[in-house]
């Protein structure tokens, strides 16, 4: 029982090696259950590491209220100076895991203590606001919702993930409210929706302006369909710019065709990435660990390309030579369904040309059907699937390339900037990038959504005048594909992806405490004035 500064003591399990003398601490902090970490204690201490696993406050064995975040710093700091005196400790101490287990290392080094000295942070955000519960000012419900159930009180409730009812939770009006369909009603679920913006509540739980003092190595592992998986680059790249000098060459990113969970399965949603795929994180992370040579010879980044199926070793991110192709928008006004007119290609678009519309229903909002969704894929599917029956929607425009006469290779960050108008004074617009196969298969790579209210500032929203047209940026996220030869580049664009975000009710009032659902039309224009345009990275000639 490991004391904290204001007497709560939190449970740990210690592992070490055999016989005298002291070595570096390898240290895990969870909420999750400390018994969880089990099967990597033998692999982390057979390469001469203690291992220390503990339960967060109020978590399984450890005293104090569960607040999630809140006490991590503190705790992180206590912990890591608490195992630097012990006598089997070198005092040098390197944090491990993944997801709320790589928030906490981050959150821990925001006290700067001089025992850390490094972190592995594997399926993280980057920021407590963008990228956690919000994405592009839209809040994540369909993770939010479930994640706070999963670690509502003081153990897991495995039951309530399996056995609930959550095609009702995600429905019930105002989202504020759903987690009353379980009978539960955590504060922390009603703090996120309650602060929408990006205020002091989120910057208090950041850790962005502490990075200059960081001067540790950082293994940053994540997957292309991950909840987090744009945390995760931009913690590399945040890291290999602005922390310390002597820490920037130290940093290694990883990033494979994995979601959440799964390094060692190749097949996702519907797609099998084959053998070399995978990744047994039990045996890599010690070898990876102990090696600090072969770490430091590594490639700093280290990224699998789907399409071709391939690892492929980079210096930096983004890649050097990456190339930002403008693939603009156009239609003769019908782009609604993959069997409408919309097209994507580099020409710019002509001066006058027809602009797209659907309408938008909240009632009946586009189904989240794979992509970067958290954490449990029988409540809300993740990874890559055939979009062929999202595309039968109406409220669904498709633009495509056509069969590509050789292979394209798009590796880094993906973004659609599109010229909108709306009839609703707030609402959102999602975009989603596809490879579509010759025979009509179109695959999930990445997606992203935009609350127009947040189009200029997270931290000040900004009501649309109804009709007026507005230039609006939707972060893709990222990729690593190979558009192979014959296949088309596809974007799809709507106004939902649920349950994944939550939906805008176009009222204009913060829709996540709304209970009035209004319809909206939508508009995307891409003449030569409004140069809608899909903005993609590419390598090679």
């Amino acid at each position: 029982m490991v004391p904290m500064r204001d007497g709560v003591r939190l449970a740990a399990t210690i592992c070490r090696p055999e016989g005298p003398g002291r070595v570096p601490v390898v240290l895990n902090r969870t909420p999750y259950g400390r018994s969880g970490m089990q099967r990597l204690w033998s692999a982390i201490v057979g390469h001469g590491y203690g291992f220390v696993t503990q339960d967060c406050r109020g978590r399984f064995d450890s005293e104090g209220e569960w607040v999630p975040f809140v006490n991590e710093p503190k705790d992180g700091f206590d912990t890591i100076e608490w195992i630097a005196r012990q006598p089997w400790s070198n005092g040098s101490v390197v944090m491990v895991g993944g997801s709320y287990d790589g928030m906490v290392q981050w959150l821990a080094a925001k006290e700067h203590s001089p025992h850390l000295k490094g972190l592995m942070t594997f399926v993280t955000p980057s920021d407590m606001y963008e990228g956690f519960m919000h994405d592009g000012g839209s809040f994540l419900l369909g993770g939010g919702a479930s994640w706070s159930v999963f670690v509502d009180g003081h153990k897991l409730n495995l039951g309530a993930m399996a056995n609930s009812p959550w095609d009702k939770v995600f429905q019930t009006l105002p989202a504020s409210e759903a987690l009353g369909v379980l009978n539960r009603n955590p504060q922390y679920y009603r703090d996120w929706i309650a602060h929408p913006t990006e205020d002091s509540y989120w910057q208090a739980m950041n850790w962005a302006s502490e990075i200059p003092k960081f001067d540790f190595p950082v293994l940053h592992l994540g997957g292309w369909f991950d909840i987090f998986q744009k945390g995760t680059i931009e913690s590399f790249q945040r890291m290999t710019t602005r922390a310390a000098p002597s820490a920037r060459g130290k940093q290694h990113l990883v990033m494979g065709p994995w979601a959440h969970q799964g390094q060692e399965k190749s097949l996702l949603g519907e797609v099998d990435f084959g053998a070399g795929s995978t990744l047994n994180l039990i045996t890599w992370l010690p070898a990876y660990l102990g090696a600090s040579d072969g770490a430091e010879k590594t490639a700093p980044v280290h990224l699998f390309t789907m399409g071709e199926n391939q690892w492929r070793d980079y210096e930096a991110w983004p890649i050097p030579g990456t190339r930002y192709v403008d693939y603009y928008l156009g239609s003769a006004g019908r782009a609604n369904t993959a069997g409408g007119d919309g097209r994507l290609e580099t020409p710019k678009p002509a001066k006058a040309e027809t602009s797209d519309s659907f309408i938008y229903d909240p009632a009946s909002p586009v189904p989240t059907h794979g992509g970067g969704n958290c954490c449990w894929p029988e409540i809300v599917a993740w990874g890559p699937f055939d979009q062929h029956q999202i595309e039968t929607r109406q409220d669904v425009l498709v633009y495509s390339t056509p069969p590509l006469d050789e292979p394209l290779r798009v590796t880094g960050a993906v973004v659609a900037k599109l010229w909108i108008a709306s009839s609703a004074p707030d609402t959102d617009f999602t975009a989603k990038l596809i490879d579509v196969a010759p025979d009509g298969r179109a695959i999930n790579l990445t997606d992203g959504v935009r609350r127009v209210a947040y189009r200029n500032s997270y931290r000040k929203p900004e009501l649309l005048k109804p009709g007026t047209a507005a230039e609006i940026t939707i972060d893709l996220w990222n990729t690593s594909n190979l558009f192979l030869k014959g296949h088309r580049i596809r974007l799809e664009v709507s106004s939902s992806n649920f349950p994944r975000y939550s939906r805008n009710l176009n009222t204009g009032n913060l829709p996540e405490t709304e209970k009035e659902i209004r319809k909206a039309t939508q508009t995307i224009l891409h003449d030569a004035g409004h140069p809608s345009r899909l903005v993609l990275p590419v390598l090679g000639k």
